[in-house]
């Protein structure tokens, strides 16, 4: 009994090792990436075609634009401060070329959505490492499971 418990438990650590690695799904495209983000952005602010049309083609150009600035900052090894300072002139010209497409009702929608995806983003990287800094600051209990 004792030589097949032992057996099993030899087995089982080879055994899990042996699982193919844990697929995330198919790597898309720039342009698929830019063409769901545009039908969701569609149906959330309720825009028009054409509308559609030219965030499709902004959010491509931004898709390609971060992905030749990671190549880069491997390459080059940019520092800390240069890599926020791109991203924040990055958002910054998103977030005047969205005005310029969108109408001010469809704007303001946008830009909380904007917020509300930063907030959670936030909390749940606060949630992942075991401190909310939110329920923190509020002087909540977080729940323990």
């Amino acid at each position: 009994m004792k030589k097949l418990i032992f057996t099993l438990l030899l087995a089982l650590p080879l055994g899990l090792m042996g699982q193919p690695p844990h697929q995330m799904g198919e790597k898309m495209t720039p342009e698929q990436h830019a063409v769901l983000k545009a039908k969701a952005m569609r149906l959330h602010l309720d825009l028009t075609t054409a509308q559609e049309e030219q965030i499709k083609e902004l959010l491509q150009n931004q898709i390609q634009a971060i992905k030749a600035h990671r190549e880069k900052a491997k390459t080059e090894k940019l520092s800390d401060y240069n890599k926020k300072l791109h991203h924040l002139e990055q958002q910054l010209a998103i977030q005047e070329k969205m005005k310029s497409v969108l109408t001010k009702e469809q704007f303001e929608k946008w830009k909380s959505h904007q917020e509300r995806k930063k907030y959670m983003a936030f909390d749940h990287r606060g949630r992942k490492k075991g401190k909310n800094i939110a329920m923190k600051k509020e002087g909540r209990s977080q729940k323990k499971w």
